[in-house]
């Protein structure tokens, strides 16, 4: 059996209390703060995305957390629209509670003089850098078998 809680802003009172809950005698408990991505989130994320989007943030994941523009426009693939899609399913699942509200973006987009120049996944180095749980959550999927 396995039981889901979410708790949004916890007291530290309130957070004792449930944490010596868990620790009864064969529960197993996993705590994923609101603002980073596990690999379940990333699948989920991308299965509701449109399917030129899927494939722009399959290649982010291959490039290792980031895309050259004209990597992603390579034999003549438009760009338009296809980036807006990021952030639209983002809040669409964080309106509908399938996610938390403190979840990132997971790509972002680097404009120099208007021009797209490439897209990344932000937080590169730190705890929340949501590559290692796309990479894991969308395994399958990639192309050169990591």
């Amino acid at each position: 059996m396995k039981i889901t809680i979410t708790v949004e802003n916890p007291t530290p009172e309130a957070l004792e209390k449930l944490l010596a809950l868990a620790a009864m005698p064969a529960a197993v408990v996993t705590a994923v703060p609101d603002d980073r991505w596990t690999s379940e989130r990333a699948r989920s994320y991308y299965d509701r995305l449109p399917p030129r989007a899927q494939q722009i943030l399959l290649q982010v994941i291959e490039g290792e957390g980031e895309c050259a523009a004209e990597e992603l426009r390579a034999n003549g693939r438009s760009l338009r629209g296809s980036t807006g899609a990021f952030r639209r399913v983002l809040s669409e699942g964080q309106r509908t509670g399938l996610w938390p509200d403190g979840l990132p973006v997971p790509l972002v987009s680097h404009l120099v003089g208007g021009q797209l120049k490439k897209l990344e996944m932000p937080g590169c180095g730190t705890d929340r850098y949501p590559h290692p749980a796309f990479e894991k959550g969308l395994r399958d999927l990639l192309s050169n078998g990591r």
